[in-house]
């Protein structure tokens, strides 16, 4: 195991966290919508353990050289970068940079790439440890031995070049907030908001639910695989981003209403704070909706509902382990038209599963049944955005395994990665990934809903779709 430098005798020790940079160019895209919650998490949680160190965060809309010229600024004691696994290469690309720079630093990674596959990283770039999981109590456990110039060989959650040092409990209580302080939100952009300033906010940790399709896996490596932050220090929270400026606060666990009771004590909360002018949004699950929470999210502003509706078909939706029907979309998009929210619909094209031991998928017809709901929400205002992608087995699903056991693993096509389906043709994939397109395009000019903004964005989705 690498030998960090005996830093005892400094004044502060000093850590850098990182997003890989994506730079300038990536402003209003997903990436730049909202710091990084994870890393916020643990420096908030960390240095209030740790006065002594000095915490900087090197943000995602920096570009390599702005992000290389931070590090030789900071000269940090430990390097700290946290990727997924789409963002691999970027983030393999930095550490190399960064490990050019010749700096006597301990490098580390974290995140759901590093989580769900560490030997990958730790055999092709320069990184020493990779944190494994769920990270607060695992960094600050880390930083303390650096800071002590101990050995790190054994330190729980973590893997290393020597050792595998298995799972660490999750926290019990994650009534925390994140480090808001350091974070300037002027350099975020979001795309779909009332307001100018909005921030996210994270209220529940984990998911009840294991969709084929999903990557959730990755962090339901321990349980329990939902904890929830007590109502009152959400509105704490909230009081704090009001005060920094936010008018809207977009509620981004997996599932806002996972538990009906705790999410009305939640608006409850809210309510009581009477702050005027703040907004909601929230992601929803359609099956776990009362009339009650209904009203009661209209009644705290809640704007716009994320839903991931995925399919019109109750067997790809059984398949998938949706464990929500059809019936069940087409009755929460009305409960949530009656109390004037809007819904941001996401749909999947062309999913697969194992059933009985036999590969089974999403069939043409069953992709032109999601279409046509589709142009239906859309035409009766029960869906007023909506997004579409391609199935594509993320590592760490359950649909990866299935897909690598049937050797349909994706391929490179006009519509960028997706499965290989028998008897299914990329050419019928590509004609209907082009009709969803056109309607997402259609539906956005139609409502007025392109913004300044949002020109390149559209720009860019019609080029595609006339070059498919």
């Amino acid at each position: 195991m690498k030998q960090v430098k005996n830093v005892a005798k400094q004044k502060k020790l000093k850590v850098v966290f990182a997003d890989p940079p994506f730079g300038k160019e990536a402003k209003g895209e997903a990436v730049t919508e909202s710091p990084n919650l994870g890393i916020l998490y643990i420096i908030g949680f960390a240095r209030e353990r740790l006065p002594d160190v000095q915490f900087t965060y090197l943000e995602p809309f920096l570009s390599m050289d702005e992000h290389l010229q931070k590090v030789k600024e900071v000269k940090p004691d430990v390097y700290a970068i946290s990727f997924t696994t789409p963002r691999r290469d970027l983030a393999f690309e930095t550490i190399a940079k960064v490990k050019a720079l010749g700096l006597d630093m301990l490098m580390v990674a974290g995140g759901a790439h590093p989580t769900i596959d560490p030997e990958d990283v730790l055999k092709n770039t320069a990184i020493d440890v990779c944190i494994v999981g769920e990270g607060e109590e695992t960094t600050t456990e880390l930083i303390k031995k650096v800071q002590a110039n101990e050995s790190i060989t054994d330190v729980a959650g973590t893997v290393n070049r020597q050792k595998n040092n298995g799972l660490r409990p999750l926290l019990t209580d994650i009534d925390f907030f994140p480090a808001w302080d350091i974070i300037d939100f002027e350099n975020y952009d979001v795309a779909v908001a009332k307001k100018k300033r909005m921030a996210y906010l994270l209220p529940i940790r984990g998911c009840p639910n294991y969709c084929t399709y999903c990557s959730n896996p990755v962090w339901k490596l321990e349980k329990p695989w939902i904890r929830q932050r007590s109502p009152r220090n959400i509105a704490e929270e909230i009081r704090y981003l009001y005060g920094r400026g936010i008018r809207e606060i977009y509620i981004r666990s997996d599932t806002f209403n996972v538990d009906i009771k705790w999410c009305l004590q939640v608006c409850d909360e809210i309510e009581k704070l009477g702050l005027k002018g703040l907004t909601f949004q929230c992601n929803l699950r359609a099956n776990k909706l009362t009339d009650e929470l209904a009203k009661r999210l209209h009644d705290i502003h809640l704007w716009l509902a994320h839903i991931g509706l995925e399919s019109a078909n109750d067997r790809v939706l059984k398949g998938i382990g949706k464990n929500a029907l059809q019936a069940d979309n087409i009755r929460t998009l009305e409960l949530l038209k009656k109390h004037h929210i809007k819904v941001y619909g996401f749909l999947m094209l062309y999913n697969a599963w194992e059933a009985d031991g036999k590969l089974e998928y999403e069939t043409p017809q069953e992709v032109n049944n999601t279409l046509e709901f589709a142009k239906n929400c859309l035409r009766d205002n029960l869906i007023e955005y909506i997004s579409w992608s391609i199935t594509n087995p993320i590592i760490g699903s359950k649909l990866y395994h299935i897909a690598k056991k049937y050797d349909i693993a994706t391929h490179n096509v006009k519509i960028g990665n997706c499965m290989r389906l028998p008897g299914i043709s990329e050419q019928q994939m590509v004609e209907h990934v082009k009709q969803g397109m056109i309607l997402q395009l259609l539906n956005g000019i139609q409502k007025g809903m392109i913004t300044k903004k949002g020109y390149k964005r559209a720009a860019q989705k019609a080029v595609k779709i006339l070059n498919m």
